[in-house]
């Protein structure tokens, strides 16, 4: 293939924007800001997850608790009732030691109800701690990802310019290079990572970073600049320039 030395050097101009944009692409898909978001919305969506378990927990105790106070209130009521009833005086004297015994066995049946009262509340206690403190990490870590967000958006929003121009840039470019030439690099550039035309910089490729063999370097020194030839090694389009030592 044939093509002039002007377009080749267009063609290598060509590969330095695209090699720009390569370079622009990875650093918005990698942006430190974007892996520590990342990260705390790992976090997030795991400490959400311990506080809708830690709320159905809650949930259960709540009604745990409900039963033992209703429990406690029952034996409260009936000791009440049999209380008066005592103080009444009506009934036989046997009725009344009856009642007496009933209402000591209710004294302790509340005791007991009520250590099951206490021991449900602290439960409760704990587990809403556990909630609020959550709801603290989450509000803090909530308002760190925010912030990041922020930053990160700031740094997209220029890669995004940059990225705008460099397209602008490329196309431009393109369009003054012979259609065969391009087609040619295109199809390198999609099966090489992205470098389709290299630089021979001191008989050296810089796609490949290999050194020409001497045969090589003789034979492209000799080559009329409007041959388009390409490495031995990697296959990429090579262009000479002052630099190229041949």
């Amino acid at each position: 293939m044939r093509a002039t030395a002007i377009d080749q050097e267009r063609l290598l101009e060509l590969q330095r924007i695209d090699t720009q944009i390569l370079q622009a692409e990875h650093r918005k898909k990698s942006l430190a800001d974007l892996v520590e978001i990342s990260r705390l919305e790992s976090q997030l969506s795991e400490l959400s997850s311990e506080q809708n378990h830690l709320a159905v927990d809650e949930g259960d105790i709540k009604r745990e608790l409900a039963k033992a106070e209703e429990d406690v209130e029952q034996v409260r009521n009936r000791k009440k009732k049999d209380e008066a009833r005592l103080a009444s005086g009506t009934g036989s004297p046997k009725d009344l030691e009856n009642l007496q015994h009933e209402v000591a066995t209710l004294e302790r049946r509340i005791a007991e109800l009520e250590e099951v009262e206490l021991e449900v509340m602290l439960r409760l206690e704990e587990v809403s701690g556990k909630i609020a403190a959550l709801a603290e990490e989450i509000t803090g870590k909530t308002g760190e990802k925010a912030t990041l967000e922020a930053v990160a958006n700031e740094k997209l929003d220029e890669i995004k310019r940059e990225l705008a121009k460099l397209q602008g840039d490329r196309a431009d470019i393109r369009a003054t290079i012979d259609g065969e030439l391009i087609q040619l690099y295109e199809k390198i550039r999609s099966d090489k990572g992205g470098i389709g035309a290299a630089e021979i910089i001191r008989r050296r490729c810089t796609g490949c970073q290999l050194d020409l063999t001497a045969a090589d370097a003789a034979r492209f020194g000799s080559t009329a600049l409007d041959e388009v030839i390409r490495c031995e090694e990697c296959r990429r389009i090579l262009i000479r320039t002052a630099d190229s030592g041949l």
